[in-house]
C-alpha cells in the first residue's frame, strides 16, 4: 500500500452519539443535523479527531440539511443557515488542526435514507440538489454525492451538479444483504452506467455492511475505469448471493442480518478494498476515529 490511497473520515451521527449526545432516528427526525444546532463543538471535535486519525477528506455534517428533513422539525426556512454552519464548523477543525486536509460536502438523500420510494419526480429532485450546490460548491474542496438508493436519485442529484465548478464524487449505497445490488433492486453496474455520462471524479460505494462493500470493490475493479472506493458501516451481514428475492426494506435487512466488527477487522477489510484496486477508503455508519487510526497504520505501513 503506499500514499496514493485518499483517506477520509468516518461516521458522524453515530459518532455524536457513541458520545453521549442525543441523536434524533433518521426514520423520523434530522439524524446528526440536531447537533447543528445543539451541540456544535461535538461535531468540531469529531472532525479533529478524524484529522488526527489520519483523515484527508473530512465532510461536513450536513447530512440530514435537507428541504424535506428539515420541514419535519418545521425549519425548513433554516436550509442555507445550517448547511454554512456546517462549513464553518469543518473549516474550523481544519484550521485548528494545522493540516492541510479537504473538505468535502455531502449531497445526502433528500428524503429518509435507504427510501427509494420517497425520491420523487427528476425536476424536484434537480431542483432540491440545486439549492444545496449553491451554498456549498465555492466553499469545499469537494463534493460527494453519497448514500443514493436508486439510479433515478443519483440522476436528479447529477444534474444539479453540472458546471458546478467543483469536482463531483458518486456513492451508491448497497444497503441490505444482497451483493451489488441497491436498495432500488438495480444492479449496482447498471445504476453506474445509467449515469457514467456525467463528470464524476469517482464512484464509491457506501453504508452497507463491510462484506458487501467487499463484493463490490470487486465488481467495480473489473468494470470501472475511473478511482473507485467505499467507506462502509461498521459490521458484516450474513449474505444473499442467490434466489429471486425481491428487495424490501434493506435497512431493516441488514439490521436483522448484521454482526458488529471491531476496528482492527474493519481494517482488515479495507485493506481487501485496496488490495483489489481501490484507492479511496473510509467509514460510515458505526465507525469511529479508530477505525480510521487503524486503516491509517495500514496504508503508511
Amino acid at each position: 500500500m503506499n500514499n496514493k490511497i485518499t483517506l477520509l473520515d468516518g461516521a458522524m451521527g453515530t459518532q455524536i452519539r457513541a458520545r453521549g449526545y442525543e441523536v434524533p432516528s433518521h426514520h423520523s427526525s434530522i439524524w446528526s443535523a440536531q447537533a447543528l444546532m445543539d451541540n456544535p463543538d461535538i461535531i468540531k471535535e469529531i472532525h479533529k479527531d478524524y484529522i488526527s486519525a489520519g483523515a484527508e477528506i473530512i465532510t461536513t455534517n450536513n447530512y440530514a440539511v435537507t428541504h424535506n428533513l428539515l420541514e419535519r422539525e418545521n425549519i425548513g426556512h433554516r436550509l442555507e443557515e445550517l448547511t454554512s454552519l456546517s462549513i464553518d464548523i469543518a473549516q474550523e477543525a481544519k484550521k485548528e488542526s494545522g493540516k492541510n486536509i479537504k473538505i468535502a460536502a455531502s449531497l445526502p438523500p433528500l428524503d429518509t435514507s435507504y427510501r427509494p420510494d420517497l425520491v420523487g419526480d427528476s425536476e424536484s429532485i434537480k431542483k432540491k440538489y440545486k439549492e444545496i450546490l449553491d451554498i456549498v460548491k465555492h466553499r469545499v474542496d469537494l463534493i460527494i454525492i453519497e448514500t443514493m438508493s436508486s439510479s433515478s436519485e443519483a440522476f436528479g442529484a447529477l444534474e444539479a451538479c453540472v458546471g458546478a465548478e467543483t469536482e463531483v464524487w458518486l456513492g451508491y449505497t448497497l444497503q441490505g444483504i444482497r451483493p451489488n445490488t441497491l436498495p432500488s433492486g438495480e444492479n449496482l453496474m447498471d445504476a453506474i452506467n445509467k449515469v457514467k455520462h456525467f463528470d464524476i471524479g469517482a464512484f464509491i460505494v457506501n453504508c452497507g455492511s463491510a462484506n458487501i462493500t467487499t463484493e463490490a470493490i470487486k465488481l467495480l475493479s473489473k468494470n470501472i475505469d475511473k478511482p473507485f472506493g467505499g467507506y462502509a458501516n461498521s459490521v458484516n451481514v450474513n449474505l444473499i448471493t442467490d434466489g429471486d428475492d425481491e428487495v424490501d426494506n434493506a435497512e431493516n435487512l441488514q439490521v436483522e442480518n448484521q454482526q458488529l466488527i471491531n476496528a482492527i477487522d474493519y481494517s482488515m477489510a479495507a485493506k481487501d478494498w485496496i488490495d483489489n484496486g481501490a484507492t479511496i477508503v473510509g467509514g460510515c455508519c458505526g465507525t469511529s476515529p479508530e477505525h480510521i487510526k487503524k486503516i491509517r497504520d495500514l496504508i503508511d505501513n
